[in-house]
């Protein structure tokens, strides 16, 4: 059985992605790097969207919303102000590794049919996610375990979306060292917001956030002749 992570894009997002596909695919003789720079943003923003601002609505006290609400807004700075800095002017030739990561790696049709923006996680990351999402129930609520299997999503995702797509842009030297310090920079922020979050919830409260959170791990069916089946 294959595990993934991923969400379902916004329309805009997916407009974006047939239209870059559209252009791409067809070879009209334009600039290609406009749109992959844009997609990469958009991906981008829709992926705190869903892991980070999101959470702050589960979070019962308001002055907690607001510290949380500046964890998430600095978080989506940096990740905005890496990707200005990496994302420029480049050759077709050099924009196509790019483009086919995020088609080929970076997307997937779920059981459903549904497109998803998203990855196939690694079977030791996906047994601990499901490990801390079983340990939540209305009966009994394990912590330690939920809080090990959102920093092995968070994790993941971030190693995926940070290391090896920037492992696709033709980038010199300088710019190639700025990335692990960019990403343990984000990686902090999402420990941090984590920390703030978990331990003011109730059990009820950590319930809600287990729901939340479920969906976005996807256990994908498989027939013998690997198509998918619903």
């Amino acid at each position: 059985m294959t595990y993934y992570f991923g969400f379902v894009p916004s329309d805009k997002l997916n407009n974006m992605i047939n239209e870059a596909e559209r252009i791409i695919i067809s070879g009209e003789k334009i600039a290609y790097y406009p749109y992959r720079n844009d997609l990469t943003q958009q991906i981008a923003r829709e992926l705190n969207d869903n892991l980070l601002v999101s959470l702050i609505d589960v979070i019962p006290n308001p002055d907690r919303q607001v510290a949380m609400r500046k964890i998430v807004n600095t978080i989506e700075r940096a990740t905005e102000t890496l990707l200005n800095v990496l994302l420029g002017k480049d050759e077709n030739k050099n924009v196509l590794p790019s483009f086919n990561f995020l088609k080929d790696q970076t997307m997937f049709i779920d059981n459903e049919g549904t497109r998803r923006i998203g990855f196939e996680l690694p079977k030791s990351s996906a047994d601990t996610i499901i490990d801390g999402f079983d340990a939540i129930t209305p009966d009994n609520v394990d912590k330690d375990r939920f809080k090990t299997a959102l920093e092995t999503m968070n994790e993941e995702a971030l190693t995926h979306f940070i290391t090896r797509f920037t492992e696709t842009l033709k980038l010199g030297m300088i710019k190639r060292n700025s990335i692990p310090v960019a990403k343990a920079g984000i990686d902090k922020g999402m420990g941090m917001a984590l920390n703030k979050l978990l331990p003011q919830l109730p059990d009820a409260g950590l319930n809600r956030l287990a729901r939340f959170y479920r969906p976005f791990l996807i256990k994908m069916i498989v027939s013998s002749n690997n198509e998918q089946e619903k």
